[in-house]
């Protein structure tokens, strides 16, 4: 999923001065640029997710049409298009060829989060549910390329709680249950003849074939991060991102028989090979069944080649379209026909379609053309010393032509709480940089991409010294003159609207506005709201975050809900009716206590939405309450 879509994108507003029409935008200006609409900003990108089919002859992409994503495909050498979906209530998310006739893609029903999945035929238009069970979602364990109409599937339908893997026929929908789940994985792993082998969760467990029994291998630590990526290609090791005995995570060959690492592929030694950022991955070829390439995130894109022709052709292809991050997104299995995307802070995304053979480049499709990159802002990586002297980083976005005067600042704390912000196209950070406003991002401890020790700094550090680090943040950058300490605004989604709130009530002098989208106020509440196949996480959060129980004390103390005696500011709060993971009960909460408190605030509600938003109208509809909020308070 694009990060346009994780949570809420959140716009504001800012000074503005004259100019001209340009490709849709406004005709006013600000800090020097086009004021760019709410609607250019977060309309869905065009035609994205280009996927090649297994032979080649099509690729297939995401449009929205009415503003949701459906299907099309173009047999390559042709310029004419097949709409191949209709939907209108939701867009379509994720998508995979199952073989060279059928796309496979995963839907659910507003914002449940109880994913299905359909198999449409690109010849007949012909759609079919194959895993259309109440109140069960559906995840891809493999797509199996060497068995065209089979894949492996993890499905919650005999017990909410827990995924038992499935191998599933797309010709003839049947299922076939391969392993009861023991009651404690959350994944599950096949080697490359498609037999699953692993299952984790709090713990490991291992067979060497499909004949022998299940062992516990070893149970990592609630800070380390063990991650297998593929079987070596005899099935014998596996290749895993691993922390274990190490504190940043590394790619390693592990053999799984005497549970020691074979060797080291990958490692970096201030950031980790892998974080919680979509586009950090190691690239196996389940075909070739060879490693490619590895990306991952220092403060920008890092990669490294196991095959030398890929490298070659990355670098091929930066000398022919310049100087943008790279992403092969499909390619066939000789390498002679990819598609890539092409992306920086400042584009969204271009996609190229190269034909190694002829050496032909063509552009596909420019994922967002009206938003041109002269009008975007370059987005700055920073550190700066914490109150206890741990470096933190981040990001500091500042709006085009701002040397002159200290500006607004919008702080923008991450989700997660485990995961991070990385450089790249932002389109919450453009428009706010658009209106004049500079952007801090901070990763706080706790964040991924920086070491087991940096992460563990970070548990059960709620509302304290992760809150700390994002105030140091914003103290260190009214240190730099650049900008205006009377307005600065706090925003963010699920953990980040906790962060925003926890901002307001315990830094209630530092603010000048909130603005909580579907944010945790009460822990307790929270907690207890878990889905149900959350179940098997519970250990590793009451060690992260906080266990309700044991420390009961420290997360009353921290839960904002408690505290909104002592908030200053006005506060706005956006819900989604259908979160599965932040109820509505959170925010009404907080509504009820602010209404006792006589503070000032306004509650959106988001009807037929979950935690992360895909309807564009309602979207864009939030971004002008949210904006209108904004020039109100931050004048």
């Amino acid at each position: 999923m694009h990060k346009r879509w994780l949570g809420v994108l959140v716009v504001l507003l800012g000074s503005v001065s004259l100019g001209l029409v340009q490709d849709g935008e406004k005709s006013r200006l600000t800090s020097g640029c086009y004021q760019i609409s709410i609607e250019d900003f977060f309309r869905n990108p065009q035609k994205t997710g280009y996927k090649l089919s297994p032979d080649g002859c099509y690729y297939a992409y995401r449009d929205p049409v009415d503003g949701i994503y459906n299907l099309f495909v173009t047999r390559i050498g042709q310029s004419e298009a097949v709409q191949l979906t209709h939907v209108t209530n939701r867009d379509i998310v994720t998508f995979f060829w199952g073989n060279n006739q059928n796309l496979l893609y995963l839907q659910d029903h507003d914002g449940d989060e109880n994913y299905r999945l359909f198999c449409l035929n690109i010849d007949t238009k012909q759609v079919r549910c194959l895993t259309g069970f109440q109140n069960c979602k559906t995840t891809l364990i493999d797509l199996l390329e060497n068995s065209p109409d089979e894949i492996l599937v993890a499905l919650n339908k005999r017990d909410p709680e827990l995924f038992d893997p499935y191998r599933l026929n797309i010709k003839t929908g049947e299922l076939t249950l391969l392993v009861e789940n023991p009651g404690s994985i959350r994944r599950w792993i096949a080697d490359n003849a498609g037999v699953i082998r692993i299952g984790y969760g709090q713990a490991m467990l291992y067979r060497t074939d499909c004949f022998s029994a299940f062992q516990e291998i070893f149970q990592p630590a609630a800070d380390d991060l063990f991650k297998v990526i593929a079987f070596t290609p005899d099935n014998k090791n596996v290749y895993a991102y691993s922390s274990i005995d190490r504190d940043k995570v590394a790619l390693v060959e592990y053999n799984l028989d005497t549970h020691s690492e074979e060797c080291v592929l990958l490692e970096h030694a201030l950031y980790d090979t892998f974080g919680d950022d979509e586009r950090d991955h190691t690239v196996y070829d389940p075909v070739q069944k060879t490693l490619l390439y590895a990306q991952y995130t220092t403060e920008k894109r890092t990669y490294h080649f196991f095959d030398p022709k890929v490298g070659r052709l990355h670098d091929r292809l930066l000398h022919k379209i310049g100087p943008y991050e790279l992403n092969f997104v499909s390619w066939t299995s000789d390498f002679g026909c990819v598609i890539v995307l092409a992306s920086s802070d400042r584009v969204e995304g271009n996609y190229y379609l190269y034909d190694s053979r002829t050496d032909s480049l063509e552009l596909l499709n420019q994922a967002t053309p009206w938003l041109k990159e002269e009008n975007m802002a370059p987005m700055q990586p920073i550190s700066y010393t914490a109150r206890d002297g741990l470096t933190i980083h981040g990001y500091l976005t500042l709006p085009l032509h701002s040397a002159r005067e200290k500006v607004p600042l919008i702080v923008h704390p991450h989700a997660g709480p485990q995961w991070r912000n990385s450089w790249g196209f932002d389109a919450r950070t453009q428009f706010f940089a658009n209106r004049g406003y500079a952007v801090l991002q901070v990763n706080f401890r706790g964040s991924t991409g920086y070491g087991k020790s940096f992460l563990r700094a970070g548990f059960k550090q709620w509302g304290l010294k992760m809150q700390n680090d994002i105030t140091d943040g914003v103290l260190w950058l009214i240190k730099q003159g650049l900008v205006d300490e009377n307005r600065i605004a706090i925003f963010g989604w699920s953990f980040g609207g906790y962060a925003a709130l926890a901002g307001a009530a315990f830094t209630p002098d530092l603010y000048k506005c909130c603005l909580d989208l579907w944010g945790i106020t009460n822990y307790f509440t929270f907690y207890n709201g878990f889905p149900k196949y959350w179940q098997t996480y519970l250990a590793q959060i009451h060690e992260r975050w906080g266990d309700p129980i044991k420390d009961e004390e420290q997360l009353r103390a921290t839960s904002p809900v408690f505290h909104v005696a002592q908030i200053k500011i006005p506060v706005f709060i956006a819900q989604s009716s259908n979160d599965t993971r932040v109820k509505m009960s959170q925010s009404e909460q907080l509504v009820d206590e602010l209404k006792k408190h006589n503070k000032e605030y306004e509650y959106y509600l988001i009807e037929g939405e979950g935690h992360a938003f895909t309807d564009e109208k309602k979207m864009i509809a939030l971004m002008k309450r949210i904006e209108a909020f904004l020039q109100k308070h931050m004048q």
